[in-house]
């Protein structure tokens, strides 16, 4: 086989191969500030849209954690995977449009909406069910990219192309020849 050939076969392989493997998951961190005695919300997510739909859900998310900084009305407190209850964040504008957090048993929780979805509701709200009080910010959530999460299979990819770019190059270098003999 010659070798533009080779490549070409190559190029079909690896383009065919990046197909099948699923997209690379998005990581951000959050934070929200307004909430009574100068309490905030920080946290971070990620996850991958598994069905193509544009929308990152819930249960789509591999990573999620919040905390609460507290406050005279919500002691702080974090939550975890175990506490997602509702998520949604569109990818093509990079909002997130809801979000709630329950803690266990339901003592505490978290809610988020952005303004206008689906209804005019309150950007922030953290609640302590036991006590029925909560604390209310109409701060928007602030959201910032983090490092993408690294796939095994895009490694694996990477490294599969650079071996056969590797055979290639070595294939079509010229044997060294010795000196001459008169």
């Amino acid at each position: 086989m010659k070798p533009t050939r080779q490549l070409l076969s190559l190029a079909a392989a690896a383009l065919a191969l990046s197909a099948a493997v699923p997209a690379q998951a998005m990581r951000y961190s959050f934070s929200q500030i307004g909430f009574a005695d100068g309490a905030t919300v920080t946290g971070w997510f990620s996850g991958r849209d598994d069905d193509g739909d544009g929308v990152l859900l819930a249960i789509e998310l591999s990573d999620f954690e919040l905390h609460f900084s507290g406050n005279r009305a919500v002691e702080a407190f974090s939550q975890g995977m175990d506490n997602r209850a509702g998520f949604v964040f569109d990818i093509a504008s990079q909002t997130l449009q809801h979000m709630v957090s329950n803690g266990p048993d339901d003592t505490r929780a978290l809610e988020y909406d952005a303004f206008g979805w689906p209804g005019f509701h309150i950007p922030g709200r953290v609640s302590d069910h036991r006590s029925g009080l909560s604390s209310i910010t109409w701060e928007r959530l602030q959201l910032s990219p983090m490092a993408p999460v690294p796939e095994p299979q895009t490694a694996l990819l990477l490294a599969a192309g650079l071996l056969a770019l590797g055979r290639l190059a070595r294939r079509r270098r010229p044997l060294a020849q010795g000196p001459a003999v008169a």
